[in-house]
């Protein structure tokens, strides 16, 4: 009926199965990832670069 452990021992497991946290340069590169994917869909269909959604609302 009830849970094998206490309580208390359930935050400290999510706590450590969280992601790692993003470092500078792995942010600044998918950013830059982003551009030149949005750039070359761009290219593709004509149009001009910043009127194409990368696939966020």
């Amino acid at each position: 009926m009830y849970a094998a452990t206490s309580h208390r021992t359930a935050p400290l497991r999510a706590v450590s199965a969280r992601a790692p946290v993003a470092t500078h340069r792995s942010r600044l590169r998918a950013a830059l990832l982003r551009q030149w994917r949005e750039a070359q869909r761009c290219a593709a269909m004509n149009v001009p670069a910043g009127t194409v959604k990368r696939g966020r609302a």
